[in-house]
């Protein structure tokens, strides 16, 4: 799966709930090569990712889960901190080849809108920038908790058109271990990072989204360079 996933992009951000309260059968569903997005982050950083695979579960209650494999590949950095390079991985939550299981629990559900509980935990495998040595991988386990707020801004059902925005304020940890702590890092972040997520954006049509997302670790050792927060616009387009 990881030479699969080496050699195909991969994503899938956020799943959203497209269902009205009216429909509340099970649904059961795997997508391949689905979505494919464009990014850009303050830190100087272009790349490109593409969804591999996703299996999503519907449940009657309005539950929500499922798996996303996905992977990210850099296109362009103008970065000359090899610190921060590594970083925008670890920020990104489509960072490197990952794997991730997430959940969605019902909160509220209006003919308009809804309001879930989401987790998120997984795995990246990302290529980095080694400070020292000859190393080209490190290993990050993740995980995010947060509620997102879904809203239908505009629709017409017999033109198909449709407007969707959300919100999606999270809390998050990213796990690195010590050996390429000082590798990756020079021993500038903590074992465990923790931090804050902002996603927000609109997407048309199902098929296109404009993604704005806000990150940022609380707790590095150095926070002149690895505490900042970090910025990212992307555009997807879903097939």
């Amino acid at each position: 799966m990881l030479f699969i996933t080496s050699v195909n992009l991969y994503s899938q951000l956020l799943r959203l709930d497209y269902r009205s309260p009216e429909k509340k059968e099970s649904q059961f569903k795997i997508s391949l090569f689905k979505q494919y997005m464009l990014g850009v982050n303050t830190l100087g950083h272009l790349d490109l990712s593409g969804e591999l695979m996703s299996i999503n579960y519907s449940g009657s209650s309005g539950f929500m889960g499922g798996l996303s494999v996905m992977g990210t590949t850099t296109l362009f950095y103008s970065n000359d901190d090899d610190k921060k390079n590594n970083l925008t991985h670890l920020l990104n939550p489509i960072g490197g080849i990952n794997g991730s299981l997430y959940f969605l629990f019902a909160l509220q559900k209006k003919e308009k809108s809804s309001l879930k509980l989401s987790s998120r935990l997984g795995i990246k495998w990302i290529q980095g920038s080694a400070l020292k040595g000859f190393e080209n991988y490190f290993l990050s386990r993740y995980g995010a908790l947060g509620s997102v707020y879904q809203r239908i801004l505009f629709e017409d059902a017999l033109e198909n058109q449709r407007i969707d925005f959300w919100i999606y304020p999270h809390l998050m940890a990213s796990q690195v271990g010590e050996e390429n702590l000082k590798i990756f890092f020079d021993n500038q972040l903590e074992t465990i990072s923790y931090g804050y997520g902002l996603q927000t954006g609109v997407e048309f049509n199902l098929k296109v989204r404009l993604i704005f997302l806000l990150n940022q670790f609380i707790n590095p050792i150095n926070s002149d360079a690895l505490g900042n927060p970090v910025l990212r616009l992307i555009l997807s387009y879903r097939f």
